[in-house]
């Protein structure tokens, strides 16, 4: 890892994530991690500089969470998919309506084909964001790049990146954020292997960037409480625990087998 690639001034950990939600960054000045803004833009109030990796049909959702967030600014985003209309989304029109909500503009989206994602969408409805909802005077444009190699060479100053491409790039492409010095949230799950999980966990350590995994049960308060009634005894020992869900929203996986 060469040295001048890492930024000398970092958040620690508890305070890039201490207002992090289950998907999102905190909104900590940048004094805190050091750098300006990309490709030398001026960032409005000190925000932190993030990247967007993986803009299909999740990554468009955790995207948006952060650029509702007043301390960050997306400033890059980064797809290898161009654009296309054939995502698949949690019910009809549900993406376009979170992009129009967003935006406040029932307009947005008119010649609709179908849940519509990849970098030159994601591009639009950031610069659509912070020109028409933001007024931000200063914001310099969205960057829309093929390859994250290209975004993290020209990005230089950029503090952090989301990963929310396909399961088998999570490693890869966290590992080489991390050792460019760059904080990392990283879509579930972390990894595709063991030895991945442990080569990340390593890097971190290395890099000593701030880092967080998407898991969302895991991080309320709801969950953190439920813990703690556990770990103290309180609704004594835990022998069945049941649990459902509304998932799948379409049809995944592999049917059970019919036979014994």
């Amino acid at each position: 890892m060469k040295g001048q690639e890492v930024q000398t001034s970092r958040a620690t950990r508890r305070e890039f994530l201490s207002l992090a939600a289950a998907a999102a960054l905190t909104g900590l000045p940048r004094a805190a991690i050091g750098g300006g803004g990309a490709r030398g833009r001026a960032v409005p109030g000190e925000k932190i500089a993030l990247g967007s990796i993986g803009v299909g049909a999740q990554g468009t959702r955790v995207m948006m969470d952060f650029l509702k967030m007043p301390g960050v600014e997306v400033v890059a985003v980064c797809d290898v998919n161009r654009e296309s209309s054939d995502y698949s989304e949690w019910g009809h029109g549900e993406l376009l309506g979170k992009e129009r909500r967003l935006l406040n503009d029932s307009a947005w989206g008119a010649d609709w084909k179908g849940p519509t994602c990849g970098r030159e969408p994601a591009r639009r409805l950031v610069d659509a964001y912070y020109r028409k909802v933001q007024n931000s005077p200063s914001y310099a444009g969205c960057g829309a790049y093929n390859d994250f190699r290209e975004l993290l060479e020209k990005e230089k100053k950029l503090d952090a990146v989301v990963v929310c491409t396909p399961d088998h790039w999570h490693a890869q492409i966290s590992v080489t954020a991390m050792r460019r010095g760059k904080h990392v949230f990283c879509q579930k799950p972390m990894t595709h292997s063991i030895h991945e999980a442990r080569l990340m966990a390593q890097v971190a350590r290395e890099t000593k960037v701030a880092t967080q995994v998407a898991v969302m049960n895991e991080a309320s308060k709801a969950t953190r409480l439920l813990t703690e009634w556990v770990a103290a005894g309180a609704i004594g020992q835990v022998r069945e625990v049941h649990n459902w869900s509304q998932r799948p929203y379409w049809p995944q996986g592999i049917e059970r087998p019919k036979d014994p």
